[in-house]
């Protein structure tokens, strides 16, 4: 384990334990502390620390930059690097549950301005879902 995150706990963690996914950012970008880190990633050192010590995400602008800067993709950096899609074959349900967090992360990292444009492609998208439900012809049973 890097020098600087030994607060993590040594503990086994389920493979989507925040110690796992911090300690393959530290690994990737090859820092030993959290001040190294936190200058990486452009991000306040007491953020970062929040961030590990709260078992939190990083907000969706930061994840991006860790996923550029490492080049391993969001899901072998929550997940390890040995995953593959492949996984979720058997766990489907796990897709829907990654789409969510991801979904979420990127909204709390939306400011007022852009919520707002992305509130306006929600309740669009609403609107249509229903006049496509609404509209579509009922079958008449055959017979």
């Amino acid at each position: 384990m890097p020098a600087g995150f030994s607060s993590f706990r040594a503990i086994d963690c389920y493979i989507y334990g925040m110690e796992s996914f911090w300690n393959r950012v530290a690994n990737l970008l090859n820092t030993s502390t959290v001040v190294e880190l936190a200058q990486i990633l452009d991000v306040k050192r007491s953020t970062l620390s929040s961030w590990i010590h709260s078992d939190r995400r990083p907000p969706m602008e930061v994840l991006l930059k860790i996923t550029r800067l490492t080049g391993v993709d969001i899901h072998r950096l929550e997940r390890g690097f040995s995953y593959s899609l492949e996984e979720d074959d058997e766990v489907a349900e796990h897709h829907t549950s990654i789409k969510r967090f991801e979904l979420i992360e990127f909204i709390n990292s939306l400011d007022d301005e852009e919520l707002e444009v992305a509130w306006a492609f929600v309740r669009l998208c609403e609107r249509r879902a229903v006049k496509t439900r609404t509209s579509k012809p009922v079958q008449q049973p055959k017979g």
